[in-house]
């Protein structure tokens, strides 16, 4: 029997390669906003750890005017930043849902040619094994008929003796 070709293996290796990529572009887009979510907490704990330290916390402490104006716009720094983060946050999400969207029609495309591969594979197994079967079946036939005619020919009598099976009692 022949050998097994798939005659969309190309396009399945295509939607494969086309998978990958997109998977790989979703995992980056994922990354991104990880990297965000982690940078906005970073700065909220660092608002969070500036407001704990506000002046006059430590006794005998000296409030400096000049140091509370720079807190404060310190402070105000970090909520902006914050505010900016949070918006590349909305928008990273978005892409990244888009990405994930990206790549399961990526993955059903890929797995449609693959079902079609699978269901040919099987197509050309059951093939092999009728042929293979026919091919067996031939010979047995040769075979019989060669050792009838040789029997045949040596004056021998290949009469199969008939067995009566209803003669026989079933053991219980």
């Amino acid at each position: 029997m022949r050998k097994f070709k798939f005659r969309l293996d190309t396009v399945l290796r295509h939607r494969e390669i086309l998978e990958t990529l997109k998977e790989q572009e979703f995992e980056a887009a994922q990354g991104r906003l990880l990297a965000l979510e982690a940078r906005i907490e970073h700065l909220r704990e660092e608002f969070r750890q500036t407001v704990a330290r506000r002046p006059g916390n430590i006794v005998g402490e000296q409030i400096d005017p000049g140091k509370i104006l720079d807190r404060e716009r310190y402070l105000e720094t970090l909520l902006a930043s914050i505010a900016q983060l949070l918006r590349h946050v909305e928008t990273a999400r978005v892409v990244a849902n888009e990405m994930r969207r990206e790549l399961v029609a990526a993955r059903q495309a890929r797995e449609a040619v693959s079902h079609l591969r699978d269901n040919a594979l099987d197509e050309h197994t059951l093939q092999s094994h009728r042929i293979e079967q026919n091919v067996l079946d031939d010979l047995a036939t040769i075979k019989h008929v060669q050792l009838m005619r040789a029997a045949h020919l040596a004056g021998l009598s290949l009469e199969v003796p008939y067995i009566d099976l209803t003669s026989i009692e079933e053991v219980v």
